[in-house]
Formats: structure tokens, sequence, C-alpha cells
């Protein structure tokens, strides 16, 4: 039995790529474990990108978070960052699009969760691209390493326009938790 893969080159156009972009995420697609790129990927990006494809990053990263790997790996693209929220320019290091939470809406949501299942462990990225990850009380990052995080008190986790919320329960994991937000504050 033959495990070959279907070959990216369209026949019926003389060998052109049947795509024009290339998206991939980056942790866990582009980033091995590591968090490098093996050579075996920048092959190829490379192979695509020679055809003609253009080559994006869609990330759940922040620009702010996203920005160093970007430097480290040479990518000079445009990527989309932050489950959609921003675009960010690689090669000009520009945000060209950010959007952020409403921050009322982000305290009731976190208000009706806690009120479900006690207790939260809080992040909150700030807009922008300087803009700082803060934790507070009893959060713990969980992704990459060496990502930077400011410990801060639970008031000041709103005090500025953020583009992500990040909630952490002592005893619920991940599935279990997103399941009572959505229970307790909605989609």
């Amino acid at each position: 039995m033959s495990t070959t893969s279907p070959s990216p080159v369209s026949p019926s156009d003389g060998g052109g790529l049947p795509f024009k972009l290339v998206a991939t995420d980056l942790d866990g697609t582009l980033l091995s474990s590591s968090e490098t790129v093996t050579a075996r990927t920048r092959a190829a990006l490379a192979t695509a990108t020679a055809a003609g494809a253009l080559h994006i990053i869609v990330t759940g990263r922040s620009a702010t978070w996203a920005r160093p790997v970007f430097d480290e790996i040479g990518y000079r693209g445009i990527a989309v960052c932050g489950q959609g929220a921003q675009v960010y320019d690689a090669g000009a290091h520009k945000l060209l699009t950010s959007l952020t939470l409403d921050r009322r809406v982000a305290a009731l949501a976190i208000e009706k969760i806690e009120a479900e299942v006690g207790p939260l462990a809080i992040a909150a990225n700030q807009d922008g691209l300087e803009g700082d990850v803060l934790a507070g009380p009893g959060y713990r990052l969980q992704i990459g390493s060496e990502l930077p995080v400011v410990e801060v008190p639970p008031s000041e986790l709103l005090a500025s326009p953020i583009s992500k919320l990040y909630i952490q329960h002592h005893e619920l994991g991940d599935d279990a938790l997103a399941e009572a937000a959505r229970n307790a504050a909605g989609d």
C-alpha cells in the first residue's frame, strides 16, 4: 500500500500551485514543540512561496507575544494575531488593526463565571504592540517559554484597553472551565 501524499502542484495549469495563499498556525504547526521551525517546514514554505503562494501566519498569540518569534524565525509577512483581533505587519513591525474587548462586558463575564465556579486566576493582554500581559494573583502561564508576564493587583487587570482575557481555575481544566464559562456568560 502506498502512503505518498498528493503533490501540491496542479497538472492542469502546467505546474503552478492550485492555491495562492498558505496560512499556518504558529504553535504546534509552524513551530515545533521546541519553538523552532524545522528544516522540513522551511523547505515546504520556500517551495510554496517560490511557486507564487503568499504565506501568512495566523495565531492565537497576541502580536506582543508573537513578535519576538517572528523576529527570531525571520518572518516578515502579515500575521493575524490574538484570535483574529489583530493584524500585524512583521516586516514593518506595525500593528495594522487591533480590536479591543469591552472591559465592562469582560468584567461582567468574569463576575458571572466566578458566581458559577468560584474564584478565577485572570490575566489580560493590554492592547498595542507594547502592551504587557498582566496577570493577577494565581495566574500561571501555560504556553511558551520566556513569555513576559507582569504581575499586578486584580484592580489593574482591566484598567486599560485589552485585546485578550485569559482565565484559569484552580480545580477545573480548560474544557470544563470553557463549558462552565459558556453556561454562565454565554458565547
